[in-house]
């Protein structure tokens, strides 16, 4: 990959610094590290998550949220918290992120115990309701690949309407990396692509009379070995029409605007082999075609609602992409209204 000058796309290095304090009084105030690792032979996902814990009244502890994902269907989980951030090194009482070069490099560590919480392995085997306790370790070196993406940026109008959504500012940057993860005593080497964000700022998904509340989202971003990269986030309106969305394709080693012409929306729930196709169209003219297949999908949060049909359920797959004669393994996120998924009422074509 050609290396790219300017990957911090004109954001402030300083952003880069984990959040010690809180920028104003308020307990919807948060900050978030995230990184998608994936290992492109197996395709196997790391999806970590550190989070301020503001809404508990202090700032200092971080949630550290873990899934590891086979594509087997087995499903690592873990959540806990603890102390120990730096402004170089968001971290929980097992799981650290460490700067090493703002826009550059990142180091990802885990070390703890996760639960087996594979669908159904319990009652299968007979065992107890109780997850197995699995020890995990690994150690990921990331180095980043293309340029930040800053959400809104590309767009004139900014995040708009979706600003409570996406949690404040929140950019991301596509990565390569090596590493190992260590599983039942057995140790294996990690190699890929991935994706990590940074949010800070306050968010509501599910607003109060009169407010908008979110009814669903895709977010999908792959690089590929020659340096080509995509990313997008789209967001549906209550009719299954478009209320925000934004693209980027990357072209001369810079972010380029694309319009969004298709996005594979959560239609079922299907964990793996589903395959789609996204379409962007670039500032040229020409129509980028990504085609995709789900390895596998690790159900998330369920954002609450008055009746099962308005929750939203999400998810988070990792897919392999295509681009012409090129694949990589990367993250997918979908939600949508229960409501929609099932009935097709509502849903975005």
């Amino acid at each position: 990959m050609a290396r790219t000058h300017d990957l911090s796309s004109g954001i402030d290095r300083e952003l880069e610094r984990a959040l010690i304090e809180p920028p104003i009084e308020s307990s919807a105030y948060g900050e978030n590290h995230a990184f998608w690792i994936h290992d492109e032979l197996s395709g196997l996902q790391i999806n970590g998550h550190l989070n301020t814990t503001d809404d508990l009244g202090d700032f200092s502890l971080r949630l550290g949220k873990l899934s590891v994902a086979f594509p087997d269907g087995r499903i690592l989980q873990s959540r806990e918290a603890g102390p120990g951030t730096t402004a170089s090194t968001p971290a929980s009482a097992t799981m650290r992120f460490r700067c090493i070069e703002p826009f550059r490099r990142w180091n990802c560590d885990y070390a703890g115990v996760m639960q087996d919480v594979t669908i159904g392995r319990s009652y299968l085997t007979g065992a107890p309701l109780d997850p197995p306790r699995i020890p995990v370790r690994f150690s990921i070196d990331t180095q980043m690949v293309a340029p930040a993406w800053m959400q809104g940026a590309l767009t004139p109008e900014g995040l708009g309407p979706v600003k409570a959504f996406i949690g404040g500012e929140r950019y991301e940057q596509l990565f390569k990396h090596t590493g190992t993860l260590e599983v039942d005593g057995v140790t294996v080497a990690v190699s890929g692509f991935g994706n990590r964000t940074h949010r800070y700022g306050t968010r509501n998904l599910a607003a109060g009379p009169g407010a908008m509340r979110m009814l669903g989202h895709v977010w999908s971003a792959a690089v590929f070995p020659s340096g080509a990269a995509f990313g997008l986030q789209i967001f549906p309106t209550v009719d299954g029409g478009i209320l925000w969305g934004e693209a980027f394709t990357v072209v001369d080693g810079a972010l380029a605007r694309a319009e969004i012409v298709d996005a594979p929306w959560l239609r079922h729930y299907r964990p793996n082999g589903e395959g789609f196709a996204i379409r962007l169209r670039r500032f040229d003219g020409d129509v980028v075609e990504i085609e995709g297949e789900t390895l596998l999908s690790v159900p998330g949060m369920m954002i609450p609602a008055a009746t099962a049909g308005e929750q939203i359920p999400i998810f988070q797959s990792a897919v392999r992409y295509r681009l012409g004669d090129e694949t990589a393994v990367n993250m997918l996120e979908r939600s949508l209204r229960r409501s929609s998924i099932e009935t097709g009422v509502g849903r975005p074509l």
